[in-house]
Formats: structure tokens, C-alpha cells, sequence
């Protein structure tokens, strides 16, 4: 694994747990995402079908039967190397699928849900809150993705092959972030995994995809192509943020900490832990930990925790189904007055001007 070490729990799926998402549905049972793709651009002309000869893009959107929940899955091929998930469906039961390995790398831009990935036997990497997960998956190495029910799942999964990704986001020079070039290289049967913090401009593009404004196929595909490259060019620079700023004298003892303390304020929204607490857990000086966080990470511990509950936040304020009081104490705000200011504050409205008019 590169990057920093997770604490992950045992993996368990609920006995209940219903098999399959879109895989099973468009390339049958243990399809990789090239299959689908493939059996997509092999199907004759069709409404649910759309083609950008001059551009080389495909894409199909996949209506989530109504049996089975709500929401839909948009797929688009980008060329022969870019190949983009939208997704936003809450299913009603449980949903497990096995993902084949097919030696593409993805980007996993998560904007709400419960999603956990069994990465071994045992072993589970669960993602509840707006995050980013890179991650090089070799063929052969199968991982097994399970979908909480009720839960809504926004998010977005660009899959692209390695050598894309060092042709046109990289290059060939040294100048290109460590964490992510060692991803592109890949290891033969080992599962390299990073994790970012989803920022403001990426939440924003993946959102532009997920709800892309476009009703003409052929304007959604080339609209859905340039939001992509777009969203790619945001999380290789969130990369280079913090690879160009930990090359300034840290060693990789004190990186390794300092991915500790970032880990615990964006896992940790309720309650706020202190800056005692945060540097306990990453072994390092109060001062010490102050004035790294801010050179390696380019902002203060405080406003990096501020940034995470915001938009875990907004992503409840959306969904509707808690309070703003529920709300608030979920993200470490014991009055619901001062949630509002500090909400409003970030995000330039209150809570209730963004909350859906039936949950108002």
C-alpha cells in the first residue's frame, strides 16, 4: 500500500446482502468493466445506447428497476482508456458484488453513502463520508464491494489504464507526485491503495456528473468528457499539494504522523477531537504538529476539520432525513445555532435554503 495505513475492520456482509449492481445486470456475473464496456460498444443502435463516433465516446445509462430501488448508474467510455461511473441509487436491501481485477487504475470520488470494500479475507475498508480513493487493482486480484441498503450512493469511479494516466496527467519527468506515480507503476498481484481529502472544486465536478444538465445524449457525453478531465486534473494537483509541500524537510516518520492526524479529523467528526488528542494519536509535539499540518497540508488543523464536517454537513442537509439539530450534533456542533452560522459561513446559505422542500 502506498500512502498512509488505515485501520480497517473485519469484513462482514449481512446474510441478507442481494448480489450485484450494474455488472451483473450489463456484462453478466464477475464482469470487468472493460467486458461491459466492450458488450456496450458491440450492441446495435439503441435509445438507452449513445455514440460519439468523432470523439470515440459511448455512454449508457441504467435505470435501477424500481424492485430493486431508486436511481440510476450513467456509464461513459472516454477513448479507449477513460471509463466513468456516475452514480447515484439507494438500493433496498444490502448489495454485494465481486469486482474483478482488470489492471485499471480508478479514482473514487465519494460524495455520500455507505460503501465498504473487502480488500482480503478478513480485511474491509468501509467509506461513509465525502472522500477520495485512488487505487491500482492487477488482474487477478478480485475485490468484493458492498452496498449498504437505504443508504444514498453518490459518487463517481473514473477507471483509466496506467499508462494514461502517466502519459497525460505525469509525463516522464521526476517532477510528478511519488504517492501517485508509485500507484501508476502498480505491483503484480498487490492491491496499491491511497486516500484524499475530497476538496471543495472536486466535490463540485463530481456533483456536475452525477447530475449532468444535459437531456440531448450527445451534449452529455461530450459535456461528461470534459467535467472528467476536468475532475482528473483536481485530484492529481490535490496530489502535487501535498507532495510538493512534504518534500520541505519532513522525513517519512514525521509524513507518516502527520497522515495520522489528518486521517483522525476526517474520520472523527463528533465529537471535534482536541489538538491534544490529534497529536497523542500521531505522536508528535502540539507545536510541532501546528506548524507541519499547515506547511505539509497547506491549511490549519482548524479549518481542515471545519472542511471536512461541512461537507459531510451539506451531504445530510441534502439528503433531508435528519433535522438540522441531528445534523449539527453529528458533525460535532452542540448548538444548533452556532451549526447554522458556521454553515452559512462556508457555504454562503443557511441550512434550510438547500434542505429538500419536503424535508423543510
Amino acid at each position: 500500500m502506498t500512502g498512509k495505513r488505515h485501520t480497517r475492520p473485519e469484513f462482514a456482509v449481512p446474510p441478507n446482502a442481494r448480489e450485484g449492481l450494474f455488472r451483473g445486470r450489463l456484462g453478466g456475473p464477475g464482469a470487468t468493466l472493460k467486458e461491459i464496456f466492450t458488450a456496450m460498444d458491440k450492441a446495435p443502435a439503441a435509445a438507452s445506447v449513445t455514440r460519439h463516433p468523432a470523439r470515440n465516446l459511448i455512454g449508457q445509462r441504467w435505470q435501477l428497476p424500481e424492485a430493486d430501488g431508486a436511481g440510476c448508474f450513467e456509464l461513459t467510455r472516454i477513448g479507449d482508456d477513460v471509463f466513468v461511473v456516475a452514480i447515484d441509487v439507494s438500493y433496498k436491501d444490502p448489495r454485494l458484488e465481486i469486482i474483478p481485477g482488470d489492471g485499471l487504475i480508478q479514482f473514487y470520488f465519494q460524495l455520500t453513502g455507505d460503501l465498504t470494500l473487502g480488500l482480503g479475507r478478513k480485511e474491509a475498508l468501509r467509506l461513509q463520508r465525502p472522500s477520495v480513493l485512488v487505487y491500482n487493482q492487477p488482474t487477478g486480484v478480485n475485490l468484493r464491494e458492498w452496498l449498504a441498503s437505504s443508504a444514498r450512493e453518490r459518487g463517481v469511479a473514473i477507471n483509466l489504464r496506467p499508462q494514461y494516466l502517466v502519459e497525460q496527467f505525469l509525463g516522464r519527468g521526476d517532477g510528478a507526485p511519488a504517492r501517485l506515480r508509485a500507484i501508476a507503476a502498480g505491483r503484480p498481484g498487490q492491491l496499491l491503495l491511497d486516500r484524499l481529502s475530497l476538496t471543495p472544486s472536486m466535490f463540485e465536478l463530481a456533483g456536475r456528473l452525477i447530475d449532468n444538465p444535459h437531456q440531448e445524449p450527445v451534449l452529455r457525453l461530450l459535456y461528461t468528457e470534459g467535467v472528467t478531465l476536468q475532475l482528473l486534473c483536481a485530484a492529481v494537483q490535490a496530489f502535487e499539494d501535498e507532495s510538493g509541500a512534504a518534500g520541505k524537510g519532513y522525513s517519512d516518520r514525521e509524513l507518516r504522523s502527520l497522515n495520522t492526524a489528518r486521517e483522525l479529523l476526517m474520520t472523527q467528526l463528533a465529537p471535534v477531537p482536541t489538538i491534544r488528542q490529534v497529536a497523542q494519536a500521531a505522536g508528535m509535539k502540539e507545536t510541532t504538529l501546528k506548524k507541519a499540518f499547515k506547511a505539509v497540508f497547506g491549511e490549519t488543523m482548524f479549518d481542515f476539520s471545519v472542511r471536512c464536517r461541512m461537507q459531510q454537513a451539506m451531504q445530510l442537509v441534502q439528503e433531508g432525513r435528519l433535522s438540522v439539530a441531528e445534523i449539527s450534533k453529528s458533525v460535532g456542533y452542540a448548538h444548533q445555532t452556532s451549526f447554522a452560522t458556521a454553515f452559512h459561513s462556508h457555504f454562503g446559505v443557511a441550512p434550510r435554503e438547500v434542505r429538500p422542500q419536503r424535508a423543510r
